[in-house]
């Protein structure tokens, strides 16, 4: 588990968007039935809306670091426990400067992510208890179901730090949020993580490796109770099951 896997995920995704017509080339079987999903026992978040700014690649102001934390790492990644439904954008600069946009949709153990590729929309649905998982083309009303592939969300992310005997930086304010910098070592590359006291949640992430520093923005988080429906194929969607190859 780490900040890599989430990076491949996301550039595996983005080749993916051509495969409906290599699935239609394939011959596969085609199926009507909308996957039968079910409602899970949410509990709304007792957290306040936080005030989104709008996503920028530039690099954000920041305040002079102290040492003066004022909790443990611990307690700070304890505040989002009690996240349960949460919307945010991932903006992804390479180290060669080239962006990636995603669209990130969490509620208790389902998940949603949309990337747009070549002018393409895919959306990306998964169900960690159901371990099924769905890549669905809006534009062409298609969907296909693959093997279920474990994906991380920025809270995994960020609760994953204390395995990597991080060293605390000191506390800076990013995008008028209070952040802790920490900064550990984790699969070969280092990385520097900015996370939201008040929410145990990351903002910024540099991850510099042999290649270069690639940069992960977390803009326009909103802890909010998402409908159902987010996770949920539309009706009369045409379903290649593609999970078996």
């Amino acid at each position: 588990m780490g900040m890599n896997k989430t990076l491949v995920y996301l550039l595996t995704v983005g080749l993916l968007v051509t495969m409906p017509v290599l699935a239609a080339c394939t011959g596969g079987t085609p199926t009507t039935t909308t996957p039968t999903t079910t409602t899970p026992t949410t509990t709304t978040p007792t957290t306040t809306t936080p005030t989104t700014t709008t996503p920028t690649t530039t690099t954000p102001t920041t305040t002079t670091p102290t040492t003066t934390t004022g909790e443990t790492l611990g307690e700070i990644l304890g505040h989002a426990a009690g996240i349960s439904s949460v919307k945010y954008d991932m903006l992804i600069t390479s180290p060669d400067s080239q962006t990636m946009t995603s669209r990130m949709w969490i509620k208790n153990n389902k998940m949603r992510l949309e990337i747009d590729v070549e002018g393409q929309t895919m959306i990306t649905l998964l169900d960690m208890d159901a371990q099924t998982m769905y890549l669905y083309y809006p534009d062409q009303n298609m969907a296909m179901k693959v093997s279920y592939e474990p994906t991380e969300s920025a809270m995994d992310e960020a609760q994953s730090i204390p395995d990597y005997n991080p060293t605390i930086i000191g506390t800076e304010t990013l995008d008028g949020k209070v952040c802790l910098v920490v900064e550990y070592t984790a699969e070969g590359a280092t990385v520097k993580m900015w996370i939201w006291k008040e929410y145990g949640f990351p903002i910024r992430v540099e991850m510099t490796t042999n290649e270069g520093k690639t940069v992960i923005e977390y803009k326009n988080i909103e802890f909010t109770d998402i409908p159902d429906s987010m996770f949920e194929l539309p009706e009369g969607v045409e379903i290649i099951d593609m999970s078996g190859m």
